[in-house]
């Protein structure tokens, strides 16, 4: 059966001649075979079976094949938070209508996030999966349109708040205090300003503007909106994400104190019972673990070490290479052109991105560039192999993902500017491999292309996150050894609005990041690796 099945391919006929078993039996038997993954079906005259990679591992190694099963999963939905870009799964976000919200009474924090877009890598690590499920694919976002608020409650003596997500204090803790102190602050000018008895009644109008970064304030231990989820985007089959804008505070008139006597009760305060409840996650002293294994490989900080590295995949590289660069100088791409059109003339796919260009250069001069290096080292498939955007993704993001002759994809994250003109020794990245990171990291490749407006070359990076997926599924089913991976989180875009200003501890962060305030782009655009302190220290020793 070796012989056959891995030179020549067998038929059902020299199948029933080799084991004498009857044709119905082995129909039943290949059919199974085929169906986990450990035979194929060959082309040709007659159809002949072949064993797959996997099934020749098992014939070599005497082990049952790994085999694992690719199943459609449910649509989720996630809340995305417009005043900092937080995200958050459904369930952990109660939220209230505009009329149970008192638009009229509460304050909000500032719409900052007026984006209508999300790609893959901003939702990857909140959609949903049990014990030894990994997330292979996710399908297109579903937007869906719709008003609700979320509620909190605020302590300014205590400095406390109630009711915000998990994961979503540290990047909004203090936009809502702000909010808070700044209502109080204009509820004890107000009563400065009332006009004493006996002055002609008159109406007076102190409502301030409900968008921008002046939005009202809110009193102390009452509640305030941080959020209003009002868009939902669903990925199909995998994820489904809502976004959101902070509360609309409606134009409030004051009377005068000599009009009291007539004037209509003010409104009550609306109670929402579940900020009684002090679970975790509404405090938001927890988070979920985000964490994966990874095999640190080093540390690069400083610049000719960078250098060192990128020569050495551009000239090793076998199937893929991308690089990612905060900013681009034309001086700089002439001098790496060389070394790419060599990848290039071997076949290899290389793209060129980067965040922005620097003031001597334009998009359309690194197009031209890349165009002419590509079309030197492979004529018409230049094109193809050597991509670059037309325009910038407008993230901050330092990034190097390749692969070496087979071996299991790499890639170094930090900040520093891979096509930029910078000599500043200031630069640090780490370099790490390991399937379900590389499989976060591709997809977050991707969403650099979604933002850059290639679709095409988004779709190739997702390709290549599936194949990290189904690596690690093989891996765990395998039992593969995990001793050599220490825990890292990927952080990107939006995201960083939480780490944001953190004092120095036990994380250490590599990456970069860009913040622009207007234009579709509007947000926090970066990709970071986060590590403990004490496992970068235990793992470079070790190196």
């Amino acid at each position: 059966m070796e012989d056959i099945a891995t030179r020549e391919g067998a038929t059902l006929t020299s199948l029933c001649e080799t084991f004498q078993v009857h044709e119905r039996l082995l129909v039943e038997a290949v059919v199974t075979l085929v169906g986990a993954g450990w035979v194929a079906v060959a082309s040709g005259r007659e159809a002949t079976f072949v064993l797959t990679d996997e099934g020749q591992k098992a014939l070599r190694s005497g082990k049952d094949p790994a085999s694992v099963t690719v199943l459609s999963a449910a649509p989720a939905t996630l809340i995305f938070d417009r005043t900092t870009g937080q995200l958050a799964r459904r369930g952990e976000v109660p939220t209230v209508s505009p009329e149970d919200a008192r638009l009229d009474l509460n304050p909000c924090t500032p719409e900052r996030i007026r984006r209508n877009a999300l790609d893959e890598s901003q939702v990857q690590k909140l959609l949903p999966r049990t014990s030894g499920d990994w997330v292979r694919s996710i399908g297109p976002a579903r937007l869906t349109t719709f008003r609700r608020y979320i509620a909190v409650r605020v302590d300014l003596a205590e400095e406390s708040i109630v009711g915000l997500p998990r994961g979503w204090y540290p990047a909004l803790s203090g936009e809502v205090l702000a909010a808070a102190r700044s209502k109080q602050e204009e509820d004890e000018e107000t009563t400065l300003f009332e006009p004493a008895s006996g002055t002609p009644s008159r109406m007076r109008d102190l409502a301030t503007a409900p968008d921008g970064d002046n939005a009202p304030p809110a009193p102390s231990s009452s509640a305030v909106g941080p959020v209003e989820p009002s868009r939902t985007l669903t990925p199909a089959q995998h994820s489904r994400s809502t976004r959101a804008t902070p509360l609309t505070v409606a134009k409030r008139t004051w009377i005068a104190a000599s009009d009291r006597a007539s004037a209509p009760p003010p409104p009550e305060a609306v109670s929402y019972p579940w900020l009684d409840d002090l679970r975790p996650e509404v405090l938001g002293d927890g988070s979920a673990d985000s964490t994966m294994g990874a095999e640190l490989l080093a540390v690069l900080d400083d610049r000719e070490a960078h250098e060192r590295l990128l020569a050495e995949v551009l000239s090793s590289a076998v199937q893929h290479i991308l690089i990612a660069s905060p900013v681009a100088s034309l001086e700089r791409l002439s001098k790496l052109g060389d070394a790419i059109r060599t990848a290039v003339t071997r076949g290899v796919r290389v793209d060129v991105l980067y965040g922005d260009t620097d003031e001597d250069t334009s998009p359309e001069a690194v197009v031209d560039l890349l165009h002419r290096i590509g079309y030197e080292a492979a004529r018409r498939r230049g094109r193809d192999l050597l991509r670059s955007a037309p325009q910038g993704t407008h993230s901050g993001a330092g990034l190097l993902l390749f692969d070496r002759g087979g071996a299991p994809l790499e890639a170094v994250v930090g900040d520093h500017a891979w096509c930029g003109s910078g000599t500043s020794d200031g630069t640090r990245s780490v370099h790490l491999r390991g399937s379900e990171l590389m499989g976060y990291v591709a997809r977050a490749a991707g969403g650099l292309w979604v933002w850059s407006g290639v679709s095409e070359s988004a779709d190739r990076w997702r390709r290549v996150a599936e194949q990290c997926q189904d690596a690690l599924a093989l891996e765990t089913a395998r039992g593969g050894d995990a001793a050599s991976q220490v825990p890292a989180e990927l952080i990107v875009d939006d995201e960083h609005a939480g780490i944001m200003g953190a004092l120095p501890g036990d994380t250490l962060y590599f990456g970069g990041t860009s913040r622009r305030d207007q234009g579709a782009a509007i947000g926090i655009r970066g990709v970071t690796v986060a590590m403990r302190r004490s496992d970068v220290e235990t793992a470079r020793s070790t190196l």
